[in-house]
């Protein structure tokens, strides 16, 4: 059996009212006899879609949104209408089919894991009972299932400081998200305390103003959580010793008010609640080196050709970077 598309019936049915106003307007021929008349003839009158209307459905994509930041399953939603009825949307992903949807409301779930991490042109094609179809306007987004990348920044660890801090620093962190979504936002976590926020921003480097001198002094560990625009989320963690207190010093060697000459040993007694680093001898202001950086703590100072009178102090240094100085000595080269 031939078929005939529904824009042809449409102009047919209108030839054939056409075909009968041009007969004229005189009596219309009697019928035959035992004929049926054209009414019984005719077929049941059945309802027809005007050419003028014959088309493809419309559709949008609704959600998500442009510029939307997604990962995971994300659910995709459209609406559709067509004068016949819709039947189908698909949605894709650029040219690839995420999924299809049979029923309003028009609903699929991406699992955005499965493709690559970056912008992706979202669009929908609906389908009516006719097989026209008709796809909605883009909708462009950014897929970011990537965490974060963080690395610690100041204090930078060295070996003669160590980790070891004091006074008022600042703490600093790198935090980037790879050209994807972008940090949204960072915050600084003091032994799991939330002590700062700071938002995203062009610059990779985050830091903090953190505030040692009301602490005891033991190690902390601070931690920056970063969650980019997407809402994945990666933290670093890292350990820092807070010394706010000086260590002890005391020149024991040579007596104060002695005589001294040729080879003399200077020594003194030093400690530190934290981590000592080593004791400098001054002699009238100035630092002697080597410094003595082991117990008992001592150096020699060859008095030759130095003849009067010299004031020695011992000075202890912890790796936090406090100092105390001893008691003054004075001392006499003949």
């Amino acid at each position: 059996m031939s078929s005939v598309s529904r824009g042809a019936r449409g102009l047919a049915t209108l030839f054939g009212m056409a075909a009968l106003v041009s007969m004229g307007c005189g009596d219309v021929p009697d019928a035959p006899e035992n004929s049926q008349t054209a009414e019984e003839q005719a077929p049941a009158p059945r309802e027809e879609r005007s050419a003028l209307v014959v088309g493809a459905p419309t559709v949008t994509l609704d959600s998500p949104s442009g510029g939307s930041f997604l990962r995971g399953a994300v659910t995709l939603t459209a609406s559709a209408y067509d004068d016949v009825g819709v039947s189908r949307v698909d949605f894709f992903s650029g040219t690839t089919l995420i999924a299809s949807s049979t029923q309003a409301p028009f609903i699929v779930s991406w699992d955005t894991t499965t493709g690559t991490s970056g912008t992706h042109a979202l669009t929908a094609q609906a389908f009516d009972a006719d097989g026209n179809s008709g796809t909605s306007a883009p909708v462009s987004v950014m897929v970011d299932n990537f965490l974060p990348i963080l690395l610690s920044g100041s204090p930078k660890y060295n070996p003669q400081a160590q980790n070891y801090v004091r006074g008022n620093i600042t703490v600093g962190w790198v935090a980037t998200d790879q050209n994807l979504s972008g940090i949204a936002l960072t915050e600084f976590f003091e032994d799991g305390v939330l002590r700062a926020t700071q938002p995203g921003h062009p610059s990779p480097d985050y830091s903090f103003s953190w505030d040692t001198r009301v602490l005891a002094n033991r190690s902390y560990s601070l931690m920056l959580r970063a969650t980019d625009n997407a809402g994945n989320v990666q933290t670093l963690t890292r350990a820092l010793m807070v010394d706010n207190a000086p260590p002890s010093s005391l020149l024991t060697a040579p007596a104060n008010g002695a005589v001294v000459s040729g080879l003399v040993t200077l020594a003194a007694q030093a400690s530190d609640s934290q981590a000592l680093i080593y004791v400098a001898f001054e002699i009238d202001g100035v630092l002697q080196s080597p410094f003595a950086t082991t117990a008992p703590f001592t150096r020699t100072w060859d008095t030759t050709g130095k003849s009067g009178t010299h004031v020695i102090v011992a000075i202890a240094y912890d790796r936090a970077g406090n100092s105390k100085r001893s008691n003054a000595v004075t001392v006499t080269v003949p």
